[in-house]
């Protein structure tokens, strides 16, 4: 079974609840509280509790035969604060579980917690708790967030056909070292929501292939995408030189389909992009930011660079089971 797949079963065995307004198949869940409540100079924190948890596997996240334990951890907690940017909310608390190697001394697990305890201090994130054990497996890393909506949390189900479809930052070869270094855009998120009324927003980790389609499935539309649009990283350029990666043969194709790229992918009303154009800051720190499509009424299109519409490619990185065999 595809992830997918078990994803959009497990959605169905749990009825909606009006105090769930956003339940599986998004970046966090929201949980209603019963009543707000204000505090000395953060003004109101809004009625709703976003809730994430995440895991982080050796040897599928990260290599512990490569990278050090402190950076396994950072990048533990950094993907759980992606999904944070993604709902556009600041993270309030940091849960931890690990499962330990019985080969791990207490080095390791000093120096992964310290990368755990760094990447959710750069967010003045505090780690509140969570759980220890050792196995005979390798390391394993569990990461619960929760934030407090300040203002409506963007989900995946807003966007509208006519919509500008629009990625941060640049996508593709991120294996070459982004995928264990980046910074979750979740100061970039808060100046997006600021500027603009963003529609429908999510986080891309696992390729704009795989993730574009799961964010047109909730909002119930389709999608054009222009290739020659696509900010391509110069990573991917570095991996289709290189014949190396996720067996794409173009920097282009490396953008769409290599994942872990954890940029914001988001939709906006046409008349809220030219807005944000001429407002989106140039300072150090802002990111760009790229058109890279149009949302449409359905069916998924990509437009090659010669301009003609093909199929919507496959790619990007899903989990999946045992196959059945036949």
């Amino acid at each position: 079974m595809k992830e997918n797949d078990f994803l959009r079963w497990i959605a169905a065995q749990l009825p909606g609840r009006a105090d769930v307004p956003i339940n599986v198949g998004d970046d966090m869940a929201a949980v209603r509280r019963p009543e707000a409540r204000s505090e000395p100079g953060r003004g109101s924190i809004g009625d709703m509790a976003l809730l994430k948890i995440d895991q982080c596997l050796d040897q599928v996240h990260f290599d512990l035969r490569v990278h050090s334990a402190q950076a396994a951890g950072r990048k533990a907690v950094n993907r759980c604060l992606s999904d944070c940017a993604a709902m556009a909310c600041r993270p309030a608390a940091i849960l931890l579980s690990v499962a330990l190697p019985q080969t791990a001394d207490d080095a390791f697990a000093q120096a992964l917690f310290t990368g755990c305890r760094d990447a959710a201090a750069a967010f003045d994130c505090p780690i509140v708790g969570g759980d220890t054990g050792v196995w005979d497996q390798r390391l394993a890393i569990t990461v619960a967030a929760m934030a407090w909506a300040h203002s409506r949390p963007v989900s995946r189900s807003g966007a509208k056909a006519g919509d500008a479809i629009c990625v941060t930052g640049q996508l593709g070869g991120s294996i070459l070292g982004r995928h264990m270094t980046f910074t979750p855009r979740i100061e970039d998120a808060q100046r997006l929501v600021a500027l603009a009324d963003i529609r429908a927003m999510m986080d891309l980790s696992d390729g704009l292939a795989m993730d574009l389609p799961r964010l047109c499935h909730m909002s119930g539309v389709g999608a054009q995408v222009e290739l020659a649009r696509v900010p391509v990283h110069a990573d991917a350029v570095r991996l289709a030189n290189a014949g190396e990666g996720t067996g794409t043969t173009t920097a282009a194709m490396h953008a769409l389909a290599d994942g872990e790229d954890y940029e914001l992918l988001f939709t906006l009303a046409q008349p809220e992009w030219t807005k944000l154009q001429g407002s989106w800051p140039a300072a150090p720190g802002g990111c760009q930011i790229t058109r890279i499509g149009t949302v449409t009424g359905g069916g998924l299109v990509l437009v090659d660079v010669a301009g003609m519409a093909g199929k919507w490619p496959n790619g990007g990185w899903e989990h999946e089971t045992a196959r059945t065999h036949g």
